[in-house]
């Protein structure tokens, strides 16, 4: 804690120097004993930058894990941070926050480009050296003409064999870094790729449709066991005591078992009594610490925690799912 604070406190000196601190996102974390961005340590990260008079630029949400960051005076940039202090952090209600743009590494981490007078020739050669399917055309880091395509060059070509490259120029969406991507998916359907400012206002990277597909799907199978694991997990109450017997081991008391959370799971089956009630040939503690795992797994891929899943993640989501299966049933 101590180590922390001074490290708060010389941010801010040098923030008020106009010198500020840069680090990567990563490096941040290490100063709350962190590895990744879950909700909980987000918020206390942002509440204690924010006691400090201090904000990430660009947030630290909304880039990768080894993007740079600015420490700034909050005064001096615009933020959506929300008003939280420290002390209260177990009183906040956790906020759903989708992933942005910036959490996707190609956004934030280059462009090719052409200039508007390249020819078609340079291009081509660009595109089949580096198996892309589109370039951005800038006249400078901060002006963007648009893209050329596979598709524009052929139908350009095709409509005019005289054409210049400037006819095969087509217009493309360029967006903030922080734009949630869920709102990214209509521009993305249509052109398969968009470019990417950063918090400076810079083309910074282009996002396609592929890099959003790996996105989600990486996400998609720990998001399908972790429902099942709900499904068993309450099947195995259900079936295993009253609602009366559990009301008291749950944070608010449910009205029926469809309301238990991964928290009531966690309160009833690391209760000794109930624990009993299952004749289970399994020790409780480890159980339950494997248990707490799963819901802070959970949470973090609910809220669109936008570091990777761990790796094995999903093999420990299977065993688990695989013992209630052989001792729940």
């Amino acid at each position: 804690l101590k180590r922390r604070h001074e490290f708060l406190k010389e941010a801010r000196e040098r923030a008020n120097a106009n010198n500020p601190r840069e680090i990567s996102v990563r490096d941040l974390l290490t100063q709350w004993n962190a590895k990744a961005r879950g909700q909980r340590i987000s918020q206390q990260v942002e509440a204690d930058l924010a006691n400090h008079g201090l904000v990430t630029s660009p947030s630290f949400r909304k880039v990768t894990l080894d993007a740079a960051v600015q420490l700034v005076n909050a005064s001096s940039k615009e933020s959506d941070i929300p008003n939280v202090e420290s002390s209260d952090m177990d009183d906040v209600e956790e906020l759903d926050r989708g992933l942005t743009l910036g959490n996707l590494p190609s956004a934030l981490g280059g462009v090719m480009s052409v200039a508007p007078n390249a020819t078609f020739e340079e291009a081509v050669t660009l595109m089949l050296l580096n198996d892309y399917s589109q370039l951005a055309v800038l006249a400078d880091k901060d002006s963007l003409w648009g893209a050329v395509t596979w598709k524009s060059i052929a139908q350009t070509r095709h409509s005019k064999p005289s054409a210049s490259f400037a006819d095969a120029i087509v217009q493309a969406d360029e967006l903030r870094y922080d734009k949630e991507l869920i709102d990214v998916l209509p521009a993305l359907e249509v052109a398969d790729f968009v470019f990417v400012r950063d918090e400076k206002k810079a083309v910074a990277g282009i996002v396609t449709t592929a890099d959003v597909v790996h996105a989600y799907g990486e996400l998609a199978t720990p998001f399908f066991l972790i429902g099942e694991l709900d499904q068993l997990l309450r099947q195995v109450i259900s079936g295993t005591f009253k609602l009366e017997e559990v009301k008291s081991l749950c944070r608010r008391p449910p009205e029926s078992f469809d309301d238990l959370a991964f928290g009531d799971y966690q309160g009833v089956l690391d209760n000794a009594d109930s624990w009993t009630k299952l004749n289970w040939p399994l020790d409780r503690p480890t159980f339950v610490k494997r248990l707490d795992e799963l819901r802070q797994l959970r949470n973090d891929i609910m809220h669109f925690n936008p570091d990777p899943v761990p790796a094995d993640a999903v093999d420990k989501l299977r065993h688990f799912i695989r013992l209630l299966h052989k001792y729940g049933d």
